[in-house]
């Protein structure tokens, strides 16, 4: 993952702006926490990964798309855990 890719994604998305690092570590937090408790999200976050990269789209743009997906899907099924990664994340610095 690119960390400029994920910090745009979480820029767009939550509305938050985080440092590369940080960005890193939630992507990484929330990867964990799919494998899990909700293996058939992130099944689905991987599916979508290799197929953007199928379409040989540039990385940069595959991980932020990824991110964004993710983000998206955490929001809708795992709101309040991706608020407490969220959270995690900004305040451990």
């Amino acid at each position: 993952m690119e960390s400029k890719s994920a910090k745009q994604a979480v820029s767009d998305v939550l509305n938050v702006e985080l440092e590369e690092r940080q960005s890193q570590e939630l992507y990484y937090s929330i990867c964990s926490y799919l494998m899990a408790k909700d293996d058939f999200c992130y099944v689905d976050i991987i599916k979508f990964k290799y197929a953007l990269l199928y379409d040989d789209f540039n990385q940069e743009l595959v991980d932020y798309f990824v991110m964004e997906y993710m983000l998206e899907k955490m929001r809708k099924k795992h709101s309040f855990i991706l608020s407490t990664l969220t959270y995690l994340v900004t305040c451990k610095s």
